[in-house]
């Protein structure tokens, strides 16, 4: 599939709607730091399954533990969809753009805004060669989790109780 792009104006739609569909899953933070490539294969999967069908995506994995949430979303612009008030106002007048992916990791643990979102692929270039991004993709998460765990250990000694 050649050329995945999206109209500003019906994405901003989507966006704000919450038209766009996910599939999240759950599993125990020490889980997803063991393998995260195990753990993230199906969220690779499932967006380049939905980039397939010509529609926009994220999957998802949430640490059941901890507030911590690793995703993989389809954008046109570097922002999660969650900032979909600010998407709204900066795509207002975009025309049609170009489909990215975007990595994403949630958590108060990863840095001081709670969020870090890089660009990994055009959608064009992500969809067949999945494959080629995984341990870039794989590494990102496992940097990013790092950065959480040694966050997390730094926490006051009553929080690493209640994890026990």
């Amino acid at each position: 599939m050649n050329n995945l792009e999206k109209d500003a104006a019906s994405f901003v739609d989507d966006v704000v709607n919450d038209k766009i569909e996910g599939k999240s899953f759950s599993k125990k933070l020490g889980e997803i730091m063991a393998d995260p490539a195990k753990v993230m294969q199906p969220v690779y999967d499932y967006v380049e399954e939905q980039l397939n069908l010509g529609k926009l995506a994220y999957g998802e994995v949430k640490a059941s533990d901890e507030d911590v949430v690793l995703r993989l979303e389809t954008n046109l612009i570097n922002l999660p969809f969650a900032d979909a008030k600010i998407i709204s106002k900066m795509m207002q007048d975009q025309g049609t753009l170009p489909v990215n992916v975007y990595l994403v990791i949630e958590s108060p643990w990863v840095n001081k805004s709670s969020l870090r979102i890089d660009e990994i692929a055009s959608a064009d270039d992500f969809v067949g060669n999945v494959a080629n991004y995984a341990d870039k993709m794989n590494t990102w998460y496992a940097d990013h989790l790092a950065m959480v765990k040694e966050n997390l250990e730094k926490q006051p000694d009553e929080k690493k109780q209640e994890d026990k």
